[in-house]
Formats: C-alpha cells, structure tokens, sequence
C-alpha cells in the first residue's frame, strides 16, 4: 500500500505540468519513473528495515528493564536477608560467649559440689559406705573427663545430690559388718532418714546405735532391743508403721 502510494506520488511529478514535460519522449519519461518507483522502493525497504530494528531495540530496552526492576528488586530482598542474617550471626556470636563465661564458672562449681558432697558423706552417719563412696569415685572420673560435656557432668553431680538428698526421707534395713567397743560383728542396721541409725545383732541379744557425738557404734540399753526390731520389721514392710520408742538425740 505504501509502495502504491509512493508510486502514485512519482507518476504525479513525472506527469506534472504540461509546460515541464512537453518536450520530454515517453521512453525518458517512463524511465524516469522507474527510476523514483524504485528509489521510493529502496526507501521503504530501508524503513520496514529500521521499523523492525526499532521494534527489536525497543523490545530489548523493555526486557531490560525487566531485567533492571527484577535485579534491583533481588537486591532489596537480599539486603533484608543479610541484615537479618547478620542479626542472627550476633545473636548466636553473644550466646556462644554466655556459654563460655557459663562453662567458666559452671565447671569449678561442679567440682566444688562434688568436694562439699564427699565432706557431707564423712560427717554423715555411716550407712551404705561402699555404695556412697563408689558413686563419689564415679562422679569424680566423670568431672575428670575431658570429653565428657558440661552439660552431662552437671546432669551426674544434680544427680548424686538427688540420691544423698533421697536418704532424708525414707527408712531402710540393711546388713553391715561394724566395730562396737573394739569387737567387729555381724549386724542387720535400720537408717531412720538421716536422724539416727541403729544396728541389732542377728540373735537380737544386742542392739546399738551410732552416737554422732562420739562418732563410734556405742550399745543401747536393753529395753530398744524390741522397738529396733519392730522398726526393721517397719522397714521390710512385715509390720504396719505404729509409734515407736527410739532414742534420737543422746540414749537415756
């Protein structure tokens, strides 16, 4: 259509006024609007050419920007990443530290507890000495392990202080061998708690306690002889738990 138009354009000028082309022979003329059909040709051809590449430039500068509004919008978002990354690097960087400053003081304080429950148990009353004193040795090669965590080395030590804790709260009869007035003999021992331990021979003709005061197995008189035995029968679930009379401050 355009070329139609050119074309018609052309033939208007080569056929213009009479005066111009009256002299003119048709073979000239009609070469000479070939010659404008054909350069108008190549300038249309020339610009559906640059059309197109405009077009395409035009298409790349869209996609480009796209490209642009996609980048810069990535870049936001990957900022906001990094700031919250950064805040969650500080934030384990300032845990990690506690931690450390925890484990300086936690760590000699576990030792320090396990130092303070040994001298408990030697001044305690004198029951169930190898168990208590294999727990001591148990905990302290824990405490003393260097790949042992923390965490579990204060896990071991809460509980041996939950066990020596449990003492106070319960009754037990046990069998023991100990030494009363110089002679080593054959018992059975009822701890009530941690107020008093008693011992009783297996014949029940003697039957003691030991004085914290002295710190010795020292006899008692004759008439605990039966409540010891009761208290033990207490202890064995043989006997419903009833009143029973027992020295727990200094025999009388």
């Amino acid at each position: 259509m355009k070329i139609q138009i050119i074309l018609c354009c052309c033939v208007a000028l080569a056929c213009g006024p009479g005066r111009a082309h009256a002299g003119t022979p048709p073979a000239a003329l009609q070469k000479q609007v070939e010659q404008n059909i054909g350069m108008a040709r190549k300038s249309q051809e020339k610009a559906d050419a640059w059309g197109e590449k405009r077009a395409d430039m035009l298409s790349r500068i869209r996609e480009q920007k796209n490209t642009q509004r996609w980048l810069s919008h990535q870049i936001r978002k990957y900022t906001v990443y990094m700031e919250k990354q950064e805040a969650v690097m500080a934030e384990l960087a300032r845990r990690k530290a506690e931690s450390e400053k925890i484990r300086m003081n936690l760590e000699p304080f576990l030792d320090e507890l396990s130092a303070r429950l040994a001298a408990f148990i030697q001044e305690d009353l004198p029951f169930l000495p190898e168990e208590r004193a294999e727990r001591l040795r148990a905990l302290n090669a824990v405490l003393d392990n260097y790949h042992m965590s923390l965490a579990d080395k204060a896990r071991r030590v809460f509980e041996a202080l939950q066990v020596e804790a449990s003492y106070g709260t319960n009754v037990e009869q046990t069998e023991g061998v100990i030494r009363v007035n110089g002679n080593t003999i054959q018992v059975s021992l009822f701890r009530l708690g941690r107020v008093a331990l008693f011992y009783q021979t297996p014949d029940g003709h003697q039957s003691g306690w030991f004085n914290r005061e002295s710190g010795q197995w020292e006899p008692l008189p004759g008439r605990y002889g039966q409540e010891i035995a009761r208290a033990m029968e207490i202890a064995e679930k043989k006997r419903t738990p009833v009143l029973l009379n027992l020295p727990v401050g200094s025999a009388q």
